[in-house]
């Protein structure tokens, strides 16, 4: 049975996709200075178009590259088409409305060969494919805040709150552990190794969460988000500690749609933290 590439099917991906420029839009009004300024509001309107169209557009690429049926890969082709040029043109808009947004290629060209080259390889499930695809997602809630007007670019880079930068950390490094978290109750059930580097992780990942979050309040001063994204680290290390066992014993019951649906509070938890990144 051939995958509709017209509509992605990776349930578990639509939250990495949607929170962080949503939040990120949410944080750039906030912080902007114009609010009449049509240009700025122009940009962040199409971005998030941008965005989703190139994920549908990565999505619909990876299901032609990798089947050899003629038929299907006619299927397939319309929707990668379709979609890239969707893609090519909101991100031209954006780009023309904002030129200096051109900076953020230095991160997310590496990032995009890293997971292109890895659906090449029929791998587009493979560990590094998953941590590239999901830390461009991550940049994204930057991305959004950098056309808010506050800083040109690249003195944004600087001069951007330790806040912002610290919300765009703790997003990377939660959607970053569920791809670890969901492989030890799916793919890697059996692999022991495998379940102690996740643990490893999610440890480590919670203190660095508690060390820049102090920082940005001492920073700026805003507490309101801190709380909320340690709270949202703390609760992902004790469900990579206390979940795979169980789903271990009870494999037939703890599906990927179960899985999913057990992380929409903490990605609830973790939208409210970031969209309060600049609250005092």
């Amino acid at each position: 049975m051939s995958t509709n590439a017209w509509v992605p099917n990776q349930h578990g991906a639509w939250a990495m996709l949607i929170l962080p420029i949503t939040t990120g839009l949410i944080t750039a009004a906030v912080i902007a200075p114009s609010y009449g300024n049509p240009v700025q509001w122009l940009a962040l309107t199409f971005m998030p178009l941008a965005w989703v169209f190139g994920y549908f557009t990565f999505f619909a690429f990876g299901l032609w590259f990798k089947t050899r049926a003629p038929a299907r890969r006619r299927a397939y082709l319309w929707p990668t088409l379709t979609y890239g040029a969707l893609t090519a043109i909101f991100t031209v808009i954006v780009l023309y409305l904002q030129p200096r947004l051109l900076w953020w290629c230095v991160p997310f060209v590496p990032l995009i060969a890293v997971a292109l080259m890895e659906v090449f390889r029929r791998r587009p499930r493979s560990l590094i494919s998953g941590i590239s695809t999901t830390v461009a997602s991550a940049l994204m809630y930057i991305v959004a805040v950098s056309a808010s007007g506050f800083s040109v670019l690249p003195w944004f880079f600087s001069e951007a709150p330790v806040a912002i930068w610290v919300t765009t950390l703790v997003i990377g490094l939660y959607f970053t552990g569920t791809i670890f978290y969901v492989k030890t109750i799916i793919r890697e059930r059996d692999n022991a190794p495998f379940e102690r580097v996740s643990l490893r992780y999610h440890r480590i990942a919670l203190l660095v969460t508690l060390i820049t979050s102090v920082t940005a309040a001492i920073d700026g001063g805003y507490t309101a988000s801190g709380p909320l994204m340690i709270l949202v680290m703390a609760a992902a290390a004790l469900r990579a500690k206390l979940i795979p066992p169980i789903a271990k014993a009870n494999p037939r019951e703890w599906t990927p749609k179960k899985v999913g649906m057990w992380e929409i509070p903490m990605c609830l938890v973790l939208a409210l933290g970031a969209s309060l990144t600049l609250v005092v």
